[in-house]
This record gives structure tokens, C-alpha cells and sequence, in this order.
């Protein structure tokens, strides 16, 4: 599914301002404020938009950083992440391509550190660590990037798989919901008003 040139000016603002309001930004790209808050309500609902968070500065708190490599069995990757996706000082999980995990680690005492490299030891499908000290950090942007070529990958909502080309959309109760043919657009809208009749009964009761 396709991005237009507003889709993208706006989310270009955001990543430079995420504090801008709807009325700031409609004002920098020259479209209506509602064009803007509708456009911006449809990328969050579709998953697009993350979120706006404050980016800080590791270095400025006093924080130490460390670049942790572990490497497992492919089929044992989701089982590690799972292990330490919910450790504070796990910042950044990225699975990469050879059956390994590249971690960024952020802390300010040395024995969590120490602590948190135990507890690796401790997982019996991690065959390899390997830890580097972040000296400094050249460059830190957003992964995502916006080019002219950007598109939009979204799962049905159906049937999960990816959508190509326009799939189809339909809108229930105000919001778009993104199907990747009509007979998964048929089946989710069935689901859909048999979930919401569900809902209606159970709050009546």
C-alpha cells in the first residue's frame, strides 16, 4: 500500500518535531488541520506510527553502554528474545540474518551489568556471547527512513498475511480496517459485527 507526498511530509515533521501539534504541522505543509489528524489517526491505527518518545542522551546520564552479540539455534531465537525483551537494561533487540542477536545494553552500575551477563550464561540456547564497550556513538537516527519510494507493508486483518498492491479497506465504526481481498474483507466484517453483538449482549447483561 502506497504512501502520497502528504502522507510523507507529515511523518518527515514528526520525526523532526514529534511535539509539533495537528495546527503546526498542517501550517508547515500547507494542508487543512483535519487533513492532518485524519492522516495521522489512520497511520497510528494501521501500526505505522509507533509512538513519540523523547530520544536521550546515554552519554549525557552517565550511562554505560555495551553492544551484546548472542548467538543460537535458529529455531531457538524467538526463545531468547522472549528471555530478555523485558530486562530494563536491554535497550535495542535486533535478530539478524546468521541465527544471531545484537543487543544494546544501558546501565549505570557495573554489578546489574554483570549481573544481567550471568543470567545470559544461565540460558541454555544461547551458544555464544560476545560483549563490546560503545566508545561513543558517531550517529543516531530512527530506523525507518522516508524516501520517494517508501511504501506501506500492512497484514490483513483477516488473515494476517501482507497486502499487496491496494488490498481492499473498509470502515466500521469510523475506523479503516485494511483486508487483503474481499473474501477476508467478508469474513472480518462477519467477525467483526458478531464480535460487537457479543459485546452489546454481555454489557446489557
Amino acid at each position: 500500500m502506497g504512501l502520497d507526498e502528504v502522507d510523507r511530509k507529515i511523518l518527515k515533521e514528526l520525526q523532526t518535531d514529534g511535539r509539533a501539534s495537528f495546527r503546526e504541522l498542517s501550517s508547515r505543509i500547507k494542508v487543512s488541520t483535519p487533513t492532518v489528524s485524519s492522516r495521522v489517526q489512520t497511520m497510528t491505527d494501521n501500526g505505522l506510527i509507533k509512538g513519540y518518545s523523547v530520544l536521550l542522551d546515554a552519554d549525557m546520564l552517565g550511562q554505560i553502554s555495551v553492544a551484546t552479540l548472542l548467538e543460537a539455534k535458529p529455531s531457538d531465537i524467538d526463545r531468547v528474545v522472549n528471555r530478555i525483551k523485558d530486562e530494563e537494561i536491554v535497550r535495542q533487540i535486533h535478530v539478524l540474518s546468521d541465527s544471531r542477536v545484537l543487543c544494546v545494553l544501558s546501565f549505570y552500575d557495573q554489578k546489574r551489568y554483570q549481573s544481567f551477563v550471568q543470567s545470559l550464561s544461565n540460558i541454555a540456547e544461547i551458544h555464544r556471547i560476545d560483549n563490546s564497550m560503545i566508545l561513543r556513538t558517531a550517529k543516531e537516527l530512527p530506523r525507518a527512513s522516508l524516501t520517494d519510494e517508501t511504501g506501506l507493508l500492512i497484514k490483513c486483518y483477516y488473515c494476517g498475511h501482507m497486502i499487496k498492491d491496494e488490498g481492499v479497506k473498509i470502515k466500521l465504526d469510523g475506523k479503516t480496517h485494511y483486508l487483503c481481498c474481499g473474501v477476508c474483507a467478508k469474513l472480518y466484517k462477519e467477525k467483526y459485527e458478531k464480535m460487537k453483538q457479543a459485546a452489546i449482549g454481555a454489557a446489557v447483561a
